[in-house]
């Protein structure tokens, strides 16, 4: 075979199937298959001599190497590689196929936000190792070329040092489970660095600017008013709201339960509502609907399906735009205005911090331990005004 067909099977097949091939030094059974190191051909030879000689007639060990062609030809169809030992044949899989294989697994996991995150991690970094090879070994990925990865995302990408970091983390996980799904023997991302955290870009906003949001949504979007409310009364966050259920309000014990499987933190928790929610629940109907409709929707009405991840930031920022606050005072901004103000009016800290769902599952473990057992009736009665 010619080094010029032996470069064309390279690049259009990755594998050439088995035949039998006679030469001075007696008969071989010869197939091509890709090294996953280097990603060339490589030709496999088995010497099939002692065969001839075990039987009388040649048709009778050609029937037997030919039955041996047809087995070899029918794993290679399969994806069988001599290269692939069953201790480590995971150690060569393609990149693409373990990110897919990743997501699969964290989709029956984690929140669908959660996986959306990965998601456009994966697919940022799918699309950088694709251009530089298509083929692209998960084992083979180095430090050097995670190195190499994030300079491209901080420098070419501009992004911030909060996103950046954000990148390493998710690297991390999905190479900590590379190692763990044995697709990898380390994680080349272990040793990199993070950056300077950056100040959060979000202001708290002040009464003055409360009451002209509260003017304008009374008149041109109740709904988001209502969502406002929830953030900074109950300090729910916006990604919690979407999720809550009719069936979760519960009017008698003034809260609304935030599931476990639909909160930040993994923990069910129970949200305290006041008066003012309350009642523009139960005056504009939100509960007298099935128990298992999502409570806000894209139309801010109760729902069969849940508001869009976008569709309360796009409209906060229009009732920015329109009354004229800066960008600074962003949607969320709202939950730390809240925190920040019920410490202010007096409301015991440890009561702020539960109430807020404010620490990772260790710490608000140990804050458990101290719950405020009045806390619903005490965020009730001193609660800031809007």
């Amino acid at each position: 075979m010619s080094k010029q067909k032996d470069s064309k099977l390279q690049i259009d097949f990755n594998y050439i199937p088995a035949v039998i091939h006679k030469s001075k030094d007696g008969y071989r059974i010869e197939y091509y298959v890709t090294n996953p190191i280097t990603l060339k051909m490589t030709r496999q030879r088995m010497r099939v001599d002692k065969i001839f000689k075990a039987y009388a007639k040649k048709r009778d060990a050609l029937i037997h190497i030919n039955g041996i062609i047809e087995s070899i030809n029918a794993k290679l169809r399969c994806g069988y590689n001599p290269y692939f030992q069953a201790d480590d044949s995971r150690l060569y899989e393609k990149l693409s196929t373990v990110a897919e294989k990743f997501l699969a697994e964290k989709k029956k996991e984690l929140r669908p936000d959660t996986v959306r995150s990965y998601s456009s991690f994966v697919t940022m970094f799918l699309c950088y190792f694709n251009r530089l090879n298509q083929n692209q070994i998960a084992s083979m990925v180095n430090k050097t070329l995670a190195i190499q990865y994030m300079d491209y995302i901080y420098t070419e990408r501009n992004v911030s040092n909060r996103t950046y970091n954000n990148h390493i983390k998710m690297a991390r996980v999905f190479w900590n489970w590379c190692v763990e799904k044995c697709y990898a023997k380390e994680n080349p991302f272990s040793q990199l660095k993070l950056k300077r955290k950056e100040e959060k870009k979000r202001i708290l906003i002040p009464a003055e600017s409360r009451k002209q949001m509260r003017n304008y949504l009374t008149n041109n979007n109740k709904g988001l008013l209502l969502v406002s409310w929830l953030i900074y009364y109950s300090l729910i966050r916006p990604t919690e709201i979407r999720r809550i259920k009719v069936g979760d309000v519960s009017l008698a014990n003034h809260c609304i339960a935030i599931r476990g499987d639909n909160a930040k933190n993994h923990h069910t928790r129970y949200a305290t509502i006041t008066d003012e929610i309350e009642h523009f629940l139960v005056e504009n109907d939100y509960l007298t609907v099935p128990q298992n409709l999502y409570l806000i929707g894209n139309s801010y009405r109760p729902s069969e399906t849940m508001a869009s991840h976008t569709h309360f930031g796009r409209d906060w920022i229009r009732m920015r735009e329109a009354i004229g606050l800066p960008a600074q005072m962003q949607l969320y901004s709202l939950r730390d205005t809240g925190i920040t103000e019920m410490l202010k009016s007096g409301i015991p800290d440890l009561t702020v911090m539960q109430h807020a769902d404010h620490s990772d599952l260790g710490i608000t473990s140990i804050y458990a331990k101290h719950a405020d057992p009045k806390l619903i009736e005490t965020i009730r009665s001193m609660a800031p005004t809007f």
